[in-house]
């Protein structure tokens, strides 16, 4: 099987992760021979993979799914494959927290969804996403359906760390987990998958930060990159009080002005869909008639959307912060004479000027 899988080249995707790639495979073969009466000691059927941001939780999930369902190991050719890599498959679910953490109805939902037994696939495979963000009550309505799942449901968990997941949870599943991907090897990987130029390809994959997302994003979209020079520019202008209050609220503005972007054509087509599906356009169907049907549902929709907004939004910060914290990692790298690569390479002169007119103490306390 894993012979295969150096084959068809199917999880080069996931990058800097052999160990990984290695117990996700096997885990898979012993899932085929549960199929077959032969339950093996590696079995089980929940998995919490877990990684920093941008290691490739997301992808290894999916890949695992991808083996899983497949009938030949994961050839990442037949309509088995090609489905759950187009996110198609009618029996592989990825759940995402629409708020800031999944609350008792979406567990509950999620609870009857584990019960089913699969329509075309080997498996029912529900892929929950963000798996730190499961409130206590969350957690509790949920456990059963993982420590005693239905005889074909296969629970795969992702979370930045495992240390965030609530233990009752976390101690049912076996662990997966991931590091940060080497900058080198998402400077390949943008190089032969996506055709970035090379001089681009290994500046964007250290400025990533390791998040190999966002290493394509930083290479191919000039907005991207943009913003980020505005973050990185905050440390010099933080001279007075007002300038801090001033530095904080553009990091705020770049931060909703990214969800902006990201949630308005999301929330156009979820309400268009809804509109259609209580009649508008059809014949003989009035607007009013349609709003007054639709009125509880839109609202509903209407409240998931800001939800969702204000998720992205506090995750955009988030970005912002280890930007930042990245940038006074350089400065501290150059103050302590250590030999490490630095993130902000591009920026060298700059960082080194700033760091001559501090102290190194001075700089922990801004990380701190």
């Amino acid at each position: 099987m894993l012979l295969r899988q150096r084959e068809n080249k199917m999880w080069d995707e996931l990058i800097g992760q052999e160990f990984s790639v290695k117990a996700l495979t096997q885990a898979a073969s012993d899932a085929k021979s549960s199929l077959t009466g032969k339950v093996l000691p590696g079995f089980s059927q929940a998995w919490l993979i877990s990684g920093p941001p941008g290691s490739g939780r997301s992808t290894a999930a999916r890949l695992f799914a991808v083996t899983l369902q497949c009938e030949q190991d994961g050839c990442g050719k037949c309509v088995s494959c090609i489905s759950v890599n187009n996110s198609t498959h009618p029996d592989v679910k990825v759940i995402t927290p629409q708020g800031l953490s999944y609350g008792i109805d979406d567990t509950k939902d999620l609870v009857r969804e584990a019960a089913m037994l699969p329509g075309l696939g080997q498996w029912n495979i529900i892929i929950l996403e963000d798996a730190d963000r499961l409130t206590t009550e969350a957690g509790n309505a949920l456990l059963k359906a993982i420590e005693e799942p239905a005889k074909l449901t296969m629970w795969i968990l992702c979370a930045p760390s495992s240390k965030d997941v609530l233990i009752t949870i976390k101690s049912r599943c076996r662990i997966i987990s991931l590091r940060t991907p080497p900058a080198d090897e998402i400077a390949e990987l943008l190089i032969k998958r996506d055709g970035i130029d090379k001089a681009m390809a290994h500046f964007a994959s250290h400025a990533s930060l390791g998040h190999v997302g966002r290493a394509k994003l930083l290479a191919t979209d000039e907005q991207v990159r943009d913003r980020r020079s505005l973050v990185l520019q905050v440390p010099f202008e933080l001279k007075d009080l007002p300038n801090c209050f001033a530095a904080a609220q553009k990091l705020v503005d770049a931060a909703t002005e990214d969800a902006d972007i990201a949630t308005d054509e999301m929330d156009e087509k979820e309400l268009s869909n809804l509109m259609r599906a209580y009649g508008e356009g059809a014949e003989g169907v009035t607007k009013r008639k349609i709003e007054k049907l639709a009125s509880s549902a839109k609202k509903e929709l209407e409240e998931g959307q800001k939800k969702r907004y204000k998720r992205i939004t506090r995750d955009r910060l988030d970005l912002t912060l280890q930007e930042l914290a990245a940038f006074y990692r350089d400065v501290l790298v150059l103050q302590s004479g250590a030999q490490l690569d630095l993130f902000h390479s591009e920026m060298k002169g700059s960082i080194q000027r700033f760091a001559d007119s501090s102290s190194i103490n001075s700089t922990i306390k801004r990380l701190d």
